[in-house]
């Protein structure tokens, strides 16, 4: 068994990110298996080397090991940094594309999509055989009309829940979902723990493995835990941390990690291991 723990460093991780870590460990710890540590850093305008370090020094101070994936930020920056790998995800999508993706260039701005973008985007892009230039389109994939999958035991219609996905960005990086699945795919995960509001993610994801060669993924457990929300009962976001300041590295703190952890209601047996 080998599931992931994935922070992206957009900022210092809040109560639900290590409320997450800690769900993720006691499932590798229940299982006997292997924990491994991926940071996604593909956005560089909001990444940042401290926000990096709080990855660790989080892991470290909740006493979650890992047992794959870069052991500090030094460690990070020199061979697990996904940004370095933009080329090997373009050429994953070029071969996605040869067993059958469609995908069209679009010049549709997020601002401009109301609503998922359901049989295409509302410029018309699927059938303007647009060319990809950066700067000006962003590659989306052409899912079609009725693209039911199951997840969780619901049946998403991915095609009207999320729509044609953008897949790689104008500012010519991949974007979340191809650069997830093709990770996933080569870590060769069979777990993943993540929040509630991913459910819909997910079923675009597995939507996506065959066509990126992750039959596996498809045969992935998935389990959906309840968010982390704040007094306003929004759910927490990175961004309130990147000025206020991280989590406190306090008994009292970890210990609200902990039992913030265990009530999730997470499915599939997951229960504190401490």
């Amino acid at each position: 068994m080998i599931t992931r723990f994935a922070p992206t460093p957009s900022g210092y991780l809040h109560l639900g990110n290590a409320a997450n870590a800690i769900l993720v460990s006691w499932l590798a710890q229940q299982h006997g298996g292997t924990l491994a540590l991926r940071i996604d850093d593909m956005d560089a305008t909001r990444v940042r080397r401290e926000y990096v370090e709080d990855v660790f020094t989080l892991l470290t101070w909740l006493h979650v090991p890992w047992q794959s994936g870069p052991e500090d930020v030094d460690d990070f920056d020199a061979g697990f940094s996904m940004r370095r790998r933009t080329e090997y995800y373009r050429a994953e999508l070029r071969a996605a594309q040869a067993r059958g993706l469609e995908v069209y260039a679009c010049t549709c701005s997020r601002s401009q999509l109301t609503s998922p973008a359901t049989g295409g985007c509302p410029g018309g892009c699927r059938t303007a055989a647009l060319p990809y230039e950066v700067g000006r389109t962003a590659l989306r994939a052409h899912v079609p009309r009725g693209t039911l999958i199951s997840v969780d035991g619901a049946v998403i219609p991915v095609d009207e829940v999320i729509g044609d996905a953008v897949l790689w960005r104008r500012d010519d990086l991949p974007a979340y979902h191809l650069a997830s699945v093709v990770e996933d795919r080569d870590a060769a995960v069979t777990h993943v723990v993540r929040g509630r509001d991913l459910v819909e993610s997910t079923a675009l994801q597995l939507f996506l493995a065959p066509y990126l060669g992750a039959e596996g993924f498809v045969e992935t457990a998935f389990v959906h835990h309840g968010l982390v929300t704040g007094n306003d009962g929004a759910k927490l976001s990175k961004s309130q941390l990147s000025t206020g300041g991280r989590l406190p590295r306090t008994e009292q703190q970890r210990d609200e990690v902990l039992r913030t952890a265990a009530a999730l209601g997470v499915p599939h047996g997951i229960a504190s291991a401490t």
